[in-house]
């Protein structure tokens, strides 16, 4: 599956949009922000490729758990391990080696 998989990622679906195309695409298709020819597109990609649809059902999931998270009810010692992942993401370094010793 894993070659399959890599394979589609390449390779335009009749439609002319990759799944590397579509994964990249989907956060502004959650929110409704594609130009309709790229939407079109897309709908039609998902029509073709269940692993795309089993990508965006994940995708938005994760949005709904995201969003029923309060800030509250996260544990200060994740957020520090979240702000500190992100730092890392950003900056390309971690916090702890920016730092002198």
């Amino acid at each position: 599956m894993t070659k399959q998989l890599a394979t589609s990622s390449r390779r335009p679906r009749r439609d002319g949009l990759t799944c590397q195309q579509v994964t990249d695409l989907i956060l502004n298709y959650v929110r409704g922000e594609l130009p309709p020819r790229t939407a079109l597109a897309l709908k039609a990609h998902l029509r073709e490729c269940p692993d795309c649809v089993a990508f965006l059902a994940t995708y938005k999931q994760t949005i709904q758990a995201t969003n029923s998270l309060r800030y509250e009810t996260i544990p200060p010692a994740m957020r520090t391990r979240v702000r500190h992942f992100l730092r890392t993401k950003i900056t390309g370094t971690s916090h702890a080696a920016a730092s002198p010793a």
